[in-house]
């Protein structure tokens, strides 16, 4: 009963601040634009039909181009929304649940209850998972009816996007406990997590330019302190290519024509466009269980530190 009155509480909050409602609205707005474009064998029609581009290479009949749509869901529409505005938007919202629990007041009713603070820490957390997992199912399961209805290609693994969502969410939500708890501040929440979301992707980031760069991989040593480093953080970075792999997709690469990347206004040659080809191919080939299983052990060394803290706080 007080788990459900929580959950009902926080999603009344974020209710009230009007992000529930944007990210409903962006949501439609995502979804009437995959509407507005068609894929056939004969090409691709745009804006119900008013543009059409003839070409074979987004065909859902075949497997390759059925590989390719997926990959524009994976890459194109799902990592830019839920995985960047999403997610931004998703962490404001989220931001507030903490400090505001925790204000002159509003603690005191809440403590009043017969709930423990370990409890009353879990049941705030779990809340505001339940607002993003609310979200991302929304999002996701009406882009799989978009993409299965309207463009002909049904692939059941891209459901599997929705708990990858909210895991990903769940990496930067445990640094914006921890900082609210703290801080006991919303800005402060919101403003560390993003930087902690960069720094999480510093040391691959690092590493792809190692792997990009083969005569910068003389230094030893930086390579095998930034190899360490990226193992320590979330692989927030894994997600999209997990998503990909289990909806059935193809590399990011694949979504453009070769010609396209490396023509004259592509900006790469062909080495260049194989070595990422090939550091793409690694990352899609990442092992879930690793990249997971490591990331939700340093999300629980963060969960327990903040909940230390909240429960030895004076209010």
């Amino acid at each position: 009963m007080q788990f459900g009155a929580m959950i009902i509480d926080s999603l009344r909050e974020s209710r009230d601040r009007k992000t529930f409602w944007v990210l409903g609205g962006i949501t439609g707005i995502i979804a009437l634009v995959m509407l507005s474009v068609g894929f056939g064998p004969e090409g691709t029609s745009i804006f119900f039909g008013t543009w059409h581009v003839e070409s074979s290479l987004f065909n859902p009949q075949s497997e390759a181009g059925a590989a390719r749509i997926l990959g524009v869901v994976v890459y194109m529409i799902m990592d830019n929304f839920l995985g960047w505005i999403g997610l931004i938007l998703m962490l404001i919202a989220t931001a507030g649940f903490f400090p505001s629990m925790m204000s002159k007041g509003e603690i005191d009713v809440v403590l009043a209850k017969p709930i423990s603070r370990p409890k009353l820490f879990l049941y705030k957390y779990v809340s505001g998972m339940v607002f993003v997992l609310v979200q991302a199912t929304a999002f996701v399961l009406v882009t799989f009816l978009i993409v299965g209805f309207r463009w002909g290609v049904w692939a059941p693994g891209l459901l599997l996007s929705i708990p990858l969502m909210v895991l990903l969410f769940s990496y930067l939500y445990c640094v914006s406990v921890l900082a609210a708890v703290i801080t006991r501040s919303t800005v402060a929440a919101v403003l560390l997590s993003l930087g902690a979301w960069i720094g999480f992707s510093l040391p691959r980031t690092a590493l792809d330019t190692l792997a990009v760069f083969p005569e910068l991989d003389k230094n030893s040593a930086i390579y095998s302190s930034m190899r360490v480093l990226a193992t320590i953080p979330p692989k927030t970075t894994d997600i999209a290519y997990l998503s990909a792999r289990w909806a059935g997709a193809g590399l990011s690469l694949d979504i453009a024509p070769t010609s396209a990347m490396t023509g004259p206004g592509g900006g790469m040659n062909q080495d260049q466009l194989d070595q990422i080809r090939e550091r793409e191919k690694k990352q899609f080939k990442v092992s879930a269980l690793s990249s997971i299983g490591s990331s939700l052990l340093f999300e629980a060394v963060v969960l327990m530190l903040a909940m230390w803290r909240f429960c030895r706080m004076d209010f």
